[in-house]
């Protein structure tokens, strides 16, 4: 069996280098000291590094941890309005990593980026002690939305539900796998889908005052649009997914914790002006997604969830950086 030591680096490129794509009308032919597209129009440009101890659980698999840092840089053109055109893909890998696994997690890269449009053009290898992925995502958008606009009397929309990749994080860190449930909820956490047509459906109606990505958790996203604009958030109608209202049941987990502490469902957090609600629905809802009605922006600075029949002030936590993600509390919930 060989490992990435008895390829080499140079054999590495080649190999890779034989899969990369070329740009749009390119110059340049992949493996070159740079790549060039063609382009005309507004770029929009976003970075995500994924590293193994503190994104990879114990239990994933490779392809999918593929899938996922492409995702992650995905979702952050998505929630501006873009839709990716080109990846620049770092790598930092163990020499003692199997080249068959390699592969593996390749293929993820590969099969991410072609769901969602765009093309590996180049990027960057090294060796080290563990996984590193760096994705920078280049996209393209007629118009943008930021996450600065929010006005009090907006309504606060998700394009999903709430709870499945906790859910699912949980199910794979306790070794809880084979019933139906928990491996449905692994699923979404391994291979979460950045919502590319739902953001540039909603930039291109001038629908939504501001938009953020749900990656570091529900309530950490709306503390963020919150305190960018000088709002609180009123949530009378949690989205929460029934099979996370399920698993939480089943194992005596707290549901609320799931639903806004956790992190990576990768939806969309968007404040819609009111005249335009209808027109965001329907625009939503022929790109294929969903726009779900989740509460309103206020002019009382706090966040509050009505939760059970009871308020309660929601907390700013969720995900952190500088923690392993399998030690207990390694996602921050």
């Amino acid at each position: 069996m060989r490992r990435l030591r008895d390829i080499g680096e140079r054999g590495l490129i080649e190999w890779i280098t034989r899969r990369l794509d070329e740009g749009e009308g390119a110059s340049l032919p992949p493996g070159d000291d740079a790549a060039d597209l063609l382009f005309d129009g507004r770029l929009i440009a976003s970075c995500d590094m994924f590293v193994e101890s503190t994104d990879m659980p114990v239990g994933m698999r490779l392809r999918d941890a593929g899938f996922k840092a492409v995702t992650a840089a995905t979702s952050d053109v998505a929630a501006k309005g873009g839709v990716p055109i080109a990846y620049l893909i770092s790598l930092m890998l163990p020499s003692d990593m199997l080249f068959e696994d390699f592969q593996e997690l390749w293929t993820g890269l590969e099969e991410a980026a072609r769901l969602y449009g765009g093309r590996i053009i180049g990027g960057d290898l090294s060796s080290g002690r563990e996984i590193i992925i760096d994705v920078i995502c280049l996209g393209a958008a007629d118009r943008t939305i930021s996450r600065i606009g929010a006005r009090p009397g907006d309504i606060l929309a998700v394009t999903g539900e709430f709870g499945l990749h906790a859910a699912g994080l949980y199910a794979l860190l306790s070794g809880r796998r084979g019933d139906p449930l928990s491996e449905k909820l692994i699923e979404y956490f391994s291979r979460p889908i950045a919502r590319v047509k739902e953001g540039v459906e909603l930039a291109r109606i001038g629908a939504a005052s501001s938009s953020i990505d749900s990656s570091d958790g529900l309530a950490r996203s709306l503390h963020e649009l919150s305190r960018l604009n000088d709002v609180g958030f009123i949530i009378d109608e949690p989205p929460v997914s029934r099979e996370a209202e399920e698993y939480a049941e089943k194992y005596g987990l707290d549901l609320f914790d799931l639903v806004f502490y956790g992190g990576e469902e990768y939806e969309l957090i968007v404040t819609i002006k009111p005249p335009l609600l209808d027109v965001a629905r329907e625009a939503v809802e022929k790109a294929g997604g969903r726009l779900i009605i989740v509460g309103r922006a206020s002019e009382d600075k706090v966040i509050k969830v009505r939760w059970r029949g009871e308020w309660r002030i929601l907390e700013d936590k969720g995900y952190q950086h500088f923690v392993d993600i399998n030690k207990k509390g390694g996602k921050g919930y």
